[in-house]
């Protein structure tokens, strides 16, 4: 129980409770410490209230009540957001967390999703179809801020980013006032929610395209940190010309305790390489080859599996409740000295539980029409993220630091645009890392659709 009363005026108190069905939580309600934890633990923040809401009219009535007070608020999706943006000191917290059912309509292969959903809900409701979308690597991601992001996931390079699915979505604006948007109504508003970081409105359901897809051939590939070098090259040189069907992530990692990795190796370096085949099997199979087959493999763990399941294996890496810092930088390519680096961070993470992931994109989602949406990445070709954690809060000064310093190491020569899912509370606004341009246009959308900036984290 927080000893610190809210900061609330009785009147926003009194209208909020008014036609709330779900629930106004206060600093002294016992469910208020729980709800207002993020994924991150290093997020420590306390909003005045929680508007826990029952459905789409209760955020309307939400942040109509914000708007006639003059409040800034923030909007809770899934909550996994690294820099915490959902949560704010001192402001309405408008909680979305009761809104995650999924309606699928096989008949013309869409999933309506609610902005409270988790992609745990997503894959489960279409896997039933036979169906997917492109989502998030871990199934507790919010389904609401992983798209307004842009989306990157493992069916990207075949079928596109999470927002080149997306074909519509409901959104109450700051006033309370609900719109609907595709690409022919308020389409200025569904550019922006495409890649943009949000910050327009609180985003109450998604409609997203889906593919079939039962099936993949996925899993990994674990080396010694000696092999980090070649692994590292082969894979940007596999990732160069690989096939739409395939999707691929070289981490560096402390192994966990797997069951097909020699116990010797459980807590040691090593380098991974998670693939995943989309396609033919038998096709994969072939494909993928070349990824397996060099060096000393300490362990090699790749075959069909449901997709579902895939989505899935990652999770145990990802549990709620440590404390995490990240940096991201993206690259043209993979030179010979950033090579070089990478593989000499093999042996030097941050902290046992840190890990750094090198991705790539191409595919469908270089394809994607570069205006139509605010991705600003479409010709990236790798990025790599570097994910600080540690379950000690008190190591979390020193973490910082040491990741900083790994940022510094390897991001000499990185594109000027990040990706803002990744981005930490210190890369500042959200919305700015995607470049000059685009930048502006967003900053002119807040404008018209939150004049008075009422969405106070960004």
């Amino acid at each position: 129980m927080s000893d610190a009363p809210s900061t609330l005026p009785e009147a926003v108190v009194r209208d909020l409770r008014r036609a709330l069905r779900g629930a106004l939580l206060l600093p002294d309600d016992p469910a208020y410490a729980r709800t207002r934890r993020v994924w991150n633990a290093a997020i420590d923040r306390r909003p005045a209230a929680i508007a826990v809401c029952a459905d789409a009219e209760d955020v309307a009535h939400a942040l109509r009540v914000t708007s006639d007070h003059g409040l800034p608020v923030t909007v809770r999706g899934g909550g996994h957001n690294v820099a915490g943006r959902a949560v704010a000191d001192g402001v309405l917290m408008v909680d979305l967390a009761g809104l995650r059912g999924v309606s699928v309509n096989p008949a013309v292969a869409v999933a309506s999703v609610q902005g409270g959903a988790l992609w745990h809900d997503v894959d489960v409701a279409t896997a039933r179809h036979g169906l997917a979308t492109t989502g998030g690597l871990v199934s507790s991601t919010g389904v609401g801020g992983f798209t307004l992001g842009g989306g990157t996931g493992w069916l990207m390079r075949r079928h596109g980013l999470a927002i080149d699915n997306l074909v519509a979505a409901n959104v109450v604006l700051a006033d309370g006032r609900l719109v609907r948007c595709d690409a022919d109504e308020h389409a200025d508003l569904f550019w922006g929610l495409r890649g943009g970081a949000g910050g327009f409105g609180a985003v109450t359901s998604f409609d997203f395209r889906l593919h079939p897809l039962r099936q993949v051939l996925a899993g990994v590939v674990i080396r010694p940190p000696a092999e980090a070098a070649t692994a590292i090259r082969l894979f940007g040189d596999f990732a160069a010309d690989a096939p739409d069907a395939f999707c691929g992530m070289l981490v560096l990692a402390h192994a966990p305790p797997l069951p097909f990795l020699d116990a010797a190796w459980h807590g040691r370096p090593v380098v991974i390489t998670a693939l995943c085949w989309a396609g033919d099997l038998a096709a994969g199979e072939r494909a993928i080859e070349p990824l397996r087959a060099f060096g000393a493999p300490l362990a090699d763990h790749v075959g069909p599996m449901p997709y579902l399941q895939w989505q899935h294996l990652q999770d145990g890496g990802a549990p709620l409740g440590r404390c995490q810092y990240w940096k991201t930088a993206s690259f043209a390519g993979l030179t010979d000295a950033l090579v070089g680096r990478l593989a000499d961070a093999a042996t030097a993470l941050p902290t046992p539980q840190s890990e750094l992931h090198l991705q790539h994109l191409g595919g469908a989602v270089g394809r994607g029409p570069p205006d139509q949406t605010s991705f600003a990445q479409r010709q990236t070709a790798f990025f790599v993220n570097m994910i600080g954690v540690t379950p000690w809060p008190e190591e979390l000064p020193a973490l910082r630091e040491r990741t900083r310093a790994m940022y510094r190491r390897l991001a000499s020569e990185p594109l000027p645009r990040q990706l803002p899912n990744f981005c930490d509370g210190d890369d500042g606004d959200a919305a700015l890392v995607v470049g000059d341009a685009i930048g502006e246009r967003l900053a002119a959308l807040r404008r018209r659709y939150d004049p008075s900036a009422r969405f106070a984290v960004r």
